[in-house]
């Protein structure tokens, strides 16, 4: 069985963000922070802006 985090991208974090899916999209992000420890900082940021489109 695959998990759903093996199939995680930036790209799909993305279109999260495109279709206003800001719940999964967040999710998304912090999903690739933990497997991409390096661009965590990037990451956090992505989700800083997602919190404030939600607003």
């Amino acid at each position: 069985m695959i998990q759903p985090e093996s199939l995680m991208t930036e790209t799909l974090a993305r279109i999260y963000v495109e279709q206003k899916n800001y719940k999964k999209a967040i999710q998304s992000y912090k999903i690739l922070s933990l497997k991409y420890p390096e661009k965590s900082g990037f990451f956090a940021d992505q989700i800083k802006a997602i919190e404030k489109l939600q607003e």
